[in-house]
């Protein structure tokens, strides 16, 4: 809670043991692409509340340790797979309240190991089919208040272990059966305040874990 601006290159080189960077609600508008060089036992980066709107192609590469991301509220528009080379054992992304309008193939595909991706209180408007490649592991996946008209087919495949779904508040008007096709261990689903008059009576069919469902 600083005035900082900008993060330099090797700002964390010289104290290799560090586990916890928190640079929260600065003014941080960019991020060199050497920041975080050497920081091999990081775990936890906290860049909330900056002005951030692009992140630096493997700029987090050195990363291999960090567990927890989070880039809330700030002005990111755009996410491609190079942001995230290098981070496999990353768990927890978390990029509400920025200024995404479209989830483009294979974004995410680096974080083999996310367990939760929060996308909440963006502007998203289009899924690409492809989107969550990658994503075996996720357990979450929040796409709360955005402007969603709908779900490619296929989209939600990849996201086998996936256990709660929230679509609150977007503009979604129909769902199929296939909208929820890989999606058998979902126990979850959160679909409130949308544009929806009618569903399928089979909509459910490829989710037989489901326990909850808020429409």
């Amino acid at each position: 809670e600083n005035l900082l601006e900008e993060i330099q290159p090797n700002i964390i080189r010289v104290i290799p043991k560090i586990e916890s960077v928190n640079l929260e609600r600065n003014v941080i508008k960019s991020i060199h692409p050497q920041a975080f060089t050497g920081g091999r036992k990081l775990m936890l980066l906290n860049l909330y509340g900056n002005q951030i709107s692009k992140l630096p192609s493997k700029g987090f590469k050195d990363l291999l340790s960090l567990r927890f991301l989070l880039l809330g509220q700030n002005q990111i528009t755009t996410i491609k797979a190079d942001m995230f080379t290098g981070m496999r054992n990353l768990s927890d992304l978390d990029l509400p309240l920025n200024s995404l309008t479209a989830l483009p193939p294979n974004g995410f595909k680096p974080l083999i190991a996310l367990k939760v991706l929060d996308l909440a209180l963006n502007k998203i408007q289009k899924i690409s089919r492809k989107a969550f490649v990658g994503l075996q592991e996720l357990l979450f996946l929040n796409l709360d208040n955005n402007s969603l008209k709908n779900i490619p087919t296929g989209a939600f495949k990849p996201l086998t272990g996936l256990e709660m779904l929230v679509l609150d508040n977007n503009r979604l008007t129909t769902l199929t059966s296939s909208t929820f096709e890989g999606l058998h261990n979902l126990q979850e689903f959160y679909l409130r305040n949308n544009e929806i008059d009618k569903l399928p009576a089979d909509v459910f069919r490829h989710t037989p874990k489901l326990v909850q469902v808020a429409l």
